[in-house]
This record gives C-alpha cells, structure tokens and sequence, in this order.
C-alpha cells in the first residue's frame, strides 16, 4: 500500500556567497526550532568557492536539507531558484547571516493564520557580533525599524520591504512573479527585495511586521565591501525608479537627495569625473583605514558617512543619474549580417562585430540603453529617463535577430524593441523580391517568443510589408489592425508600430490609433521630445537609422547632429 508524502507547511530559502562558516551556522540554528509543524530547508550556493555546498551536504539535520549551486548571478537568481524547487506552501526567505530564533516558525505560522499575506520579522544585531563602527550601525538601525514597524499606526517604506526575513504563500511568490534578477546580475547588491515588496504592496497584500519572529543578523561585512555595495546600492536605486517611475522620488528621497551636501557637493562633483576622482578616492581609503583600525569616534562615524554617500551618488551617476530627462533616441537597425554581396541590402544590414561594437561604445560615451515601457511612461507624462537614453529598435524579425543579435543584447544587458510582419512569419522577406535582393529567412512564432521570454519586446511591423500610404485606406487598416490582432493571437499584446519602409500620412496615423497602438515609429531623423510627442504627434515618432556605413564619425554625427 503506497503512502502519501506529507508537504511540508514551511520551506526555507537560503542563499549565500561565499560565507561558509556563517551559513553552517544559520543552518544548524533550525534544528532548535520549536514548531511542531514540517519544514524543509533549501540553500542555493551562489558561485561560492569556499567549500560551502560541501560543508552544507555533510551537515546531519533533522529536518530535509536541499543543497543547490548554481553558478554566480546573485540574490534574485538564487531566491527563484530556491523557491522553484521548495515543496512547501509557505516560502521563508532567510539571509545566510541571519541565525533563527527557535520560535521564528512559529511566529510566521501564527500570523499567517491571523491572515497575513507577507510577514516581516525582526532582524536585530546578533550579540556575537564583533563591535565596529559598522556593526553598531545595524544595531542601531534595527532597534530604529523595530521600535517603528511596532507601533499600532506605522506605515511601511520601501526600506523596510527587506527578504532578510520574509514569508509568503508559494502560490502568491509565483503570482507575482519571483524576484526580478536585473537588479542583482552578475552578483550585484541592492534592491531586488524592495521592487518584489513593493509589487507585493501593490498588489494589496496584507503586510504584517511580527516583533516576535526573530532572526539575529551575524554581521561580518567589512568596511570596503561596506562601500561597494553602497555604489551598487546607487545603481540599483536608478534602476528601480526606471521601472516604477511613480515611486522614483520616494527611493531617492530615502537616500537624502534633498540633503544640503549632497544637493551641492557630491551630485554635481560627480558630473566632473575626473575630479570627483581626486576627492573620493583619499575619501574612502580614510574612512575605510580609519574604521579597520577599530576607531568609532564621532569623526570617523562622519568620515565614513560621507563615503558612503559619495560611493552611492557616484552609483547613481554611473547608472545613468537620477532619470530626469524628457529626450529618446531611437536606434532602427535591420538586418544583422553581413550583406556585403547584396547590391540592396548591403546598407540596410549591418555585421556582427560591427553591430557589438557600435553598442559597446555607445555605453562607453555614457548613453543609457532603456525598455520600450520606459519611453510609453514618457510618452505619457509617467516618467523620466536617463541623460543619453536610447531605445534599441529593429525591423523585420529576421532570424539573425535570434542567434546574433540576441546573445550580444543579454550578454551587455540592453533591452530592444522589435517590429514583426504578422503574416510573414517563418518566410521570408517577399517584400524585396521585386528589387531582386537576397531572400532573408524571417522568425516563426517560436522566435518570437523566445526573444519576448529574453527581453525582447515584439511590437507591430504591418501584416505584409506593404507601403501603407499607398493602398488603399480599408487594406491600410487592415495591414495595421490585422497585425495587432495576429500578434495578440499568438500571445503577444504589440503597443507599438513601425511603419513599413518609414512611411506614413494623417491617415495611417488615425489607423494606428484606432488599431489600439500606443506609439508608432517613422525612420526620420531626430530625438524622441516628451513635450513634441503627446497626443496625436506619438503616431510619428523619429528614429535614427543605423546602416552598414555608419561607422566612426558617421555613427556619433547621426547621434549628436
């Protein structure tokens, strides 16, 4: 007789990178849990090279222990993962320096019951803690956040929206999404655990803060590290008030843009590279000398205080700055290949290393590649952009855009924009025959959406390539309007439009506005303005057309001119 296999009420998601003392020791912490209820415990080892997912493996616990590696891209990753391969229905998220009280479970479990939706713990300074100037910080910012949170009438901020202890349904965790691993690729620090709070709060969830569900923070972050990932905490911050542009000045306002010194010190040093240099780099080998020899005098605090600052708005400034801007430019590229053999399409395709190239210096002078989203929010008055913002456009979905462009985009992490003709899909370019060109195999349905499922989002291109301005008006709308309902059969929902050859008139306009689009796209030459692209002007956005011999100075006088 076969028996059934009781799920665990709990599972605990662990992540960690390269702590593998600390994570050892917040492991055989759960086994002094007093909760009467099953649990499990998952650990994803980061990419750590210290003999963590051993050391972990040959722990004898009392409980299922699930070791995970994977290689190093960061807290988000390893939190997905974790929380893909967990059983349980309720997901604890715990950091690998926090060391559990033996209710914590306890705790999260009753007030799940109470009817929370998320329940956030307290996270106090562990007592073997060794005391620097650091450690007394975080002692004293916990102490602040608990004796806040615990008050009847206390409104959560977005800093108080942290996975260092965090509990949610599993069903919920996948409804929203995950985390979002833009913010912590690579291994970067910062802000994956406030964008999926906030999205939480959102959502309406009931978000309950539990004094007694305690987890002590054993922390051993030194004073350099200290300083980088308040730089990363910097880019982070950017990142996160580009994708919720309605909170961009909350998030800065948390870290004091107001404040005198950073109004007129540290922002505008910071646009002199070069001297920015000069001040900060003495700065920080100060404060972080100064604070390694133990010092914790009122100077020091100040010292390292104003590093701290200066490492984060030097963050914010290499991500692009505060995103103020009102200006795009948009980049049309088509084919990625070398056509040098073709007559006709030479100039319209542009070769592989040529096309990496181009976008490794585009972001070496300091442009800001940003989501098709961000230029709607613009478009709409929702939102700013970075300095030098481009959005990244390509006509025609031919298949080179999969395996060559693809790979280049993910690896350099630019986000594009891409126009597909609905009904051409899996052919080939039928529109150039006439000019006897050569015959380019087009994405399929599959194509497509692997480059939606990379970053890639599919706008419309007409159903047959046809010049719209140019056949009569009922096929006109049908072209326009007959390829958003093909892409939205397919599972794709097009807000843009990109009209075949650039071309366009009032009445091709009017049907890419009935036709439900948001934006539509011309190849003439200039900027994307906020101001000169409201209402009706959206349907005849500039682009700047990227061809085979725009290279060296023919690449930025296009850019600047």
């Amino acid at each position: 007789m076969a028996t059934s296999v009781v799920a665990p009420r709990f599972s605990i998601v662990i992540p960690t990178y390269q702590r593998c003392t600390v994570v050892v020791a917040s492991v055989r912490a759960l086994a002094q849990q007093e909760y009467e209820g099953r649990f499990e415990v998952i650990v994803v080892v980061d990419g750590s090279t210290d003999g963590s997912a051993q050391a972990l493996r040959a722990l004898e616990a009392p409980f299922p222990l699930t070791v995970i590696e994977q290689p190093n891209q960061g807290a988000a990753t390893a939190r997905n993962q974790g929380a893909a391969a967990a059983c349980g229905e309720i997901l604890l998220f715990l950091d690998d320096d926090m060391t559990a009280h033996p209710r914590l479970l306890a705790e999260h479990d009753r007030s799940h019951g109470a009817g929370a939706d998320v329940v956030l713990g307290d996270i106090p300074l562990h007592p073997g803690t060794p005391s620097n100037l650091l450690s007394e910080r975080v002692k004293s910012w916990a102490e602040r956040r608990a004796e806040r949170l615990a008050t009847s009438n206390a409104s959560l901020t977005l800093h108080d929206l942290l996975t260092g202890q965090i509990s949610l349904r599993r069903t919920l965790f996948a409804e929203v999404g995950g985390f979002d691993t833009q913010f912590t690729l690579g291994g970067s620090f910062g802000n994956e655990d406030i964008d999926f709070g906030y999205r939480l709060q959102r959502r309406g969830c009931k978000i309950v803060f539990n004094p007694a569900a305690i987890s002590w923070q054993y922390y051993v972050v030194g004073p350099r590290q200290y300083l980088r990932q308040w730089y990363q905490a910097g880019q982070a911050d950017v990142v996160f008030a580009r994708k919720h542009p309605e909170q961009a000045q909350a998030i800065f306002t948390l870290n004091h843009i107001d404040k005198t010194i950073n109004r007129y010190l540290w922002r505008p040093l910071l646009r002199l590279p070069w001297l920015a240099r000069l001040v900060i780099t003495p700065l920080c080998w100060l404060a972080v000398t100064l604070v390694t020899l133990g010092s914790q005098r009122p100077l020091t605090a100040r010292l390292f205080a104003e590093a701290k600052a200066a490492e984060y708005w030097r963050g914010v400034q290499d991500a692009g700055g505060v995103p103020d801007s009102e200006s795009v430019c948009v980049l049309a590229y088509h084919a990625i290949a070398d056509l040098a053999h073709d007559r006709v399409l030479a100039r319209y395709a542009v070769p592989p290393a040529q096309f990496r190239r181009q976008l490794e210096q585009l972001q070496r002078a300091g442009y800001h590649f940003i989501h098709p989203q961000e230029l709607l929010a613009l478009l709409k008055g929702r939102g700013k952009v970075p300095k030098r913002a481009l959005l990244l456009t390509f006509d025609d979905c031919y298949e080179d855009l999969l395996t060559t462009a693809l790979p280049v985009l993910l690896e350099q992490n630019i986000p594009a924009l891409a126009f597909a003709v609905s009904q051409r899909l899996g052919g080939v370019n039928e529109w150039d025959r006439e000019i006897s060109s050569t015959e380019l195999p087009l994405l399929d349905s599959a194509g497509l959406h692997e480059l939606s499922s990379r970053g890639v989002e599919i706008g419309a291109h007409s159903r047959t390539h046809r010049s719209l301005p140019h056949i009569p008006v009922a096929e006109m709308a049908d072209e326009i309007a007959g390829s958003v309902q093909d892409l939205a059969a397919l599972g794709f929902n097009p807000c843009f439009l990109a009209y075949p050859y650039g071309e366009s008139n009032a009445q091709v306009e009017a049907a890419a506005a009935a036709a439900g689009l948001e934006a539509a796209f011309t190849i003439d030459a200039g900027m994307v303005h906020c101001d000169q692209c409201m209402g009706e002007k959206r349907f005849r956005l500039p682009r700047i057309e990227i061809q085979r011999d725009d290279v060296g100075w023919k690449l930025w006088w296009k850019l600047l001119s």
